[in-house]
């Protein structure tokens, strides 16, 4: 009777062992998918002057694209740091799925993602276009009237960010400043004079 109970368990331990490896190291790997890639990039940046006169209005145009696979959401931002408001931006046109949503300094945006991913609070105004999804291959554009509220040199921050962010290439660019947010932007320039 012991011995026949020895060759059951003989052969019941070996199974239990081997589906025990098969569920730790065979099955989780044929059912990993791999995430998508979407490439996010600014494709053009156009401001129609370089210089505007106090109180004087300016228009930027953006183009983002996603050069890589399809994107649950890619988001195109264009932020102002020498401004506290978005009632001095205007949205003239955009070809982009969603509204695009004008943020004032202060409101609670998207996540710090060297962080504790947390919203935190935008540090000056901007403008978030975003189209759900966003195809491969695909471009949209949008065209806004900025008017200064100070002399000097105006700054335009430009970024683009796809979900999911599963590598490097779903931020655009790849290098430069840091914002609030701790993601590259792309700066530009318009002198504002004295009228």
């Amino acid at each position: 009777m012991l011995l026949r109970a020895i060759i059951l368990v003989g052969p019941v331990a070996a199974s239990l062992a081997l589906y025990f490896s098969l569920s730790l190291y065979v099955f989780p790997q044929s059912y990993q998918i791999e995430p998508r890639r979407p490439e996010a990039v600014i494709t053009n940046v156009s401001l129609s002057t370089a210089e505007v006169k106090l109180e004087g209005t300016f228009v930027i145009s953006v183009t983002g694209t996603n050069r890589g696979e399809e994107a649950d959401m890619q988001i195109v931002s264009i932020g102002f740091p020498n401004l506290t408001r978005a009632d001095n931006i205007e949205v003239l046109k955009h070809i982009f799925v969603q509204t695009p949503i004008l943020i004032d300094a202060g409101k609670p945006v998207g996540s710090e993602y060297a962080g504790n991913g947390r919203p935190v609070d935008a540090q000056y105004a901007s403008v978030e276009a975003f189209s759900r999804p966003w195809a491969g291959g695909s471009s949209y554009n949008i065209d806004l009237q900025v008017r200064p509220q100070t002399e000097g040199m105006f700054a335009v921050f430009v970024k683009s960010v796809a979900f999911p962010h599963s590598w490097d290439g779903a931020h655009w660019p790849h290098e430069g400043i840091s914002d609030y947010q701790k993601e590259f932007v792309e700066v530009y320039h318009v002198q504002v004079t004295k009228p």
